[in-house]
């Protein structure tokens, strides 16, 4: 491998996990990595994902669980998944672990930047220009992407007085009514112990809901079903594009949601982004050629076509997500949940979609 100097504009989860990725393949190359944001604390927030295999790095998860649940007005299912165990990992914890290991190998940071930009082979920022062998832009400005939909999420830490929670289990989606702002609606539960839980509220939507709207919710539900019991304590919130329409420039190397990790149809970026920075970083040292997209091309044009069909019929929103959750097979759902799925399991999750809405929806105009 040759010595190189890399510059990687965005210090979020894929601009941190590159860099990573980059000084475990060699360690003498030099890299500079610039930010607006400060050092930290980076935007509160929990990454969750179902967990296929042992992780590749040194992040250590915060807690999982191997039973999840779904709930709508007309079912309730409960399914073991120990084979693939839903995985918490905080900001909290993440951030600080990583930033520490990059500083201690070397990697020069630059915080609190005004303005960064890319010009071929180098970063400008306020006003000083910088020169590398390679440039990666891992920064994402929700305000100039165009998405199909959004998910837009805000949640608070709880505590309560007496044991209430099952901390083997994560109630992933109490699903709630469809509307025309929020065509998939979402209340789930994430205990860490019998009296302490996450409670989040959820919604995709074709424009983004504020954090008030979501905290909202989890206060309405709290006081409907704990008025009392508890004491709230952190909130987080967070913002995910549902099918990016645009990709960014292809002049330079793109990691993070630009490149595709963030999982169309769910929204799931975790694991797919550790992954992407580990092929990227490969490619970078080896050929410096791009990395292939994150997920197969008929999983990203299916689940495409699925978010169209919410956006065109938000009404039918919830129906759709009911009949998709409760009839699925249940590893196949995993599976598709997971991202990490093979054709005939996603054709098997698709089936249990209401065909006729489905069709309605995509042909509305």
């Amino acid at each position: 491998m040759k010595k190189s100097t890399i510059g990687i504009r965005g210090a979020g989860l894929s601009g941190l996990s590159v860099a990573r990725e980059l000084l475990r393949l060699d360690p003498t190359v030099k890299i500079s990595i610039f930010d607006t944001r400060a050092r930290l604390p980076h935007p509160p927030r929990t990454f969750c994902f179902f967990k296929a295999k042992p992780l590749s790095h040194s992040s250590v998860p915060s807690f999982s669980w191997n039973t999840v649940m779904f709930r709508g007005s007309s079912f309730e299912r409960r399914l073991d998944v120990s084979s693939r165990p839903y995985t918490m990992i905080r900001g909290d914890d993440f951030f600080p672990a990583i930033l520490r290991e990059l500083e201690e190998a070397g990697v020069e940071f630059h915080w609190g930047c005004q303005s960064v930009e890319i010009v071929e082979s180098s970063i400008r920022a306020d006003g000083e220009t910088r020169e590398f062998h390679t440039v990666i832009d891992a920064a994402f400005q929700a305000h100039t992407a165009e998405a199909l939909l959004w998910q837009s999420f805000a949640g608070v830490w709880i505590t309560s007085h007496k044991a209430l929670f099952d901390p083997g289990t994560a109630m992933l989606m109490d699903l709630q009514e469809s509307s025309p702002t929020a065509p998939v609606s979402f209340l789930y539960i994430l205990p860490t112990s019998e009296r302490t839980a996450l409670i989040e509220h959820t919604t995709f939507s074709p424009s983004p809901m504020p954090k008030s709207y979501h905290l909202d919710r989890c206060f309405a539900w709290l006081d409907n079903n704990h008025a009392g019991e508890v004491l709230p304590g952190a909130t987080e919130y967070g913002l995910i594009p549902m099918g990016l329409q645009t990709t960014g420039s292809s002049e330079h190397l793109l990691v993070g949601s630009t490149a595709g990790v963030v999982r169309p149809a769910t929204g799931y970026a975790f694991i797919r982004a550790q992954e992407h920075a580990r092929q990227v970083a490969q490619r970078v040292l080896a050929t410096g050629t791009p990395s292939p997209h994150p997920y197969p091309r008929w999983l990203t044009m299916a689940d495409t076509l699925f978010l169209q069909a919410l956006l065109n019929a938000p009404d039918k929103g919830g129906y759709m997500m009911e009949r998709l959750l409760s009839r699925a097979r249940a590893d196949s759902l995993v599976a598709f949940l997971s991202g990490d799925v093979r054709l005939l399991d996603a054709l098997s999750v698709w089936l249990s979609v209401p065909k006729y809405t489905m069709l309605r929806s995509l042909l509305r105009v």
